[in-house]
């Protein structure tokens, strides 16, 4: 991988998903009624990164595990780490959805966010914690630190 981070194309982030977080696997062939490698390189899949986050990512993977009493730290790890690539790209057909189908879901619970924390990258607490100033919202402690 030659490019910087911060230039992630968008086009390569359903393979990196399905890398990055295998447990993703058998939602997105679910959503794309497709096995999930080939469906990572669908167009679909590509042009979708909303339907993808959402229905792939944090619906199935990232909310139900962040509801456990102790989220499995190893998977929320790579969950997050994920999320920080996404947050970090300079590409807004990347930041617009990972605003909108992560952190937002994020601030749906309040134990969403407090169980997240300490999983998170710091590029993703800044971006939530602008988020949560921006919405008029307290910004946890955890989150500045």
């Amino acid at each position: 991988m030659g490019n910087t981070m911060s230039d992630l194309d968008p086009l390569e982030v359903p393979a990196l998903l399905l890398r990055m977080v295998p447990e993703t696997a058998e939602h997105i062939a679910e959503l794309y009624e497709m096995p999930a490698d080939k469906a990572v390189t669908s167009e679909a899949a590509q042009y979708d990164t909303f339907a993808l986050l959402q229905e792939a990512f944090m619906e199935p993977v990232v909310l139900p595990e962040l509801a456990r009493t102790s989220p499995d730290a190893e998977l929320m790890g790579r969950c997050f780490e994920f999320a920080d690539l996404l947050v970090r790209s300079s590409t807004h057909a990347l930041t617009g959805p990972v605003y909108f189908q992560v952190l937002e879901a994020l601030l749906e619970e309040e134990m969403f966010l407090q169980r997240a924390i300490p999983f998170m990258r710091e590029k993703t607490r800044e971006k939530t914690a602008k988020m949560l100033i921006g919405n008029g919202n307290a910004v946890p402690d955890a989150l500045l630190r």
